[in-house]
């Protein structure tokens, strides 16, 4: 009876592998390094969470932790943007994303784009490889059926303005991050497709100043395909078919995806779907970092700092 009852007896539970203290002694001095050379930099040039202003940390380990959370499940959010649904309920083009866009996703996401925090670029890029995995992975109810063994993963070109402002382009660093960290699906394979047509500044317009009627017109046969004989990637001459996958990085009404898809199938691509890193739904009128973005960003700050008091 002890015997049986020893054996029922569950054994005391372990850390996790990757959470415990490394084995080499040279591991130990890398990281002791790092974590040195990490608060000197903090040291010099000052940091704080930008989801809760906790002090020297870019994203503190709560705020992280709540980023992971956020994007654990990937999800189906093609049925909220305007501009990829029809009249009578159809789905123009499937689109996945790692997480809806607010509270700890929505203030990195800002803080990444428009606040220089190109730091984030690393746990913005593991949630955006949660979603690439969701949709290269096996068939399931939101996904019926299986990608083929090789797809073009075709990112959503950012225009001259948001690179001279920026010094970067976000969905290519995003992509940097992913590559770097071997966290790419084997099947996928980056291919910088599409580019923006040229036009003239009296005809420009920023995507985030307006609404839903005005998105879809103002990038209305703005992409193109890029000229054959690229120097990191050269187009065939015929597509035939090949099968391809849209990114970009916050979904508002889907009016950017639809007409990079346009673009594509044009050109005889095979448009599959489209990967994004959040999802939003813009109200008429309203930019994607407006008021309502403003709202989630300060309300989850407001209760993580309420639940460290």
């Amino acid at each position: 009876m002890n015997t049986d009852t020893a054996a029922q007896a569950p054994s005391a539970p372990r850390p996790a592998s990757h959470r415990g203290s490394p084995g080499p002694a040279w591991l130990r001095a890398w990281l002791g390094a790092e974590s040195a050379w990490r608060d000197f930099l903090f040291l010099v040039m000052p940091s704080e969470c930008v989801v809760c202003g906790r002090e020297d940390h870019a994203l503190c380990p709560e705020c992280s932790a709540e980023l992971r959370r956020e994007t654990a499940r990937p999800r189906r959010v093609d049925g909220s943007a305007d501009a990829l649904v029809g009249v009578a309920g159809e789905t123009y083009l499937p689109v996945v994303a790692a997480g809806v866009y607010r509270d700890a996703l929505s203030a990195s996401i800002l803080a990444f784009k428009n606040h220089g925090r190109t730091e984030l670029a690393a746990p913005l890029g593991r949630c955006l490889a949660r979603a690439l995995d969701h949709v290269a992975g096996p068939p399931d109810r939101l996904r019926p059926q299986s990608l083929p063994p090789q797809v073009w993963l075709v990112p959503i070109p950012g225009t001259g303005s948001g690179w001279r402002r920026r010094g970067y382009d976000p969905v290519a660093m995003l992509l940097k991050a992913v590559r770097k960290e071997g966290r790419m699906p084997p099947q996928l394979a980056v291919a910088p497709v599409l580019g923006i047509r040229a036009r003239a500044p009296w005809n420009r317009s920023h995507q985030k100043g307006l609404g839903r009627a005005e998105r879809r017109s103002n990038v209305r046969n703005t992409m193109k395909i890029r000229h054959p004989g690229g120097r990191r990637f050269r187009l065939l001459a015929n597509p035939c078919g090949q099968a391809v996958l849209l990114l970009d990085d916050v979904l508002t009404t889907g009016s950017t995806l639809r007409e990079g898809a346009k673009t594509l199938a044009n050109a005889g691509f095979d448009v599959r779907g489209a990967v994004v890193l959040a999802a939003s739904r813009a109200p008429e009128g309203e930019a994607e970092n407006g008021p309502l973005g403003r709202l989630a960003e300060n309300s989850f700050r407001q209760k993580m700092n309420k639940s460290r008091q």
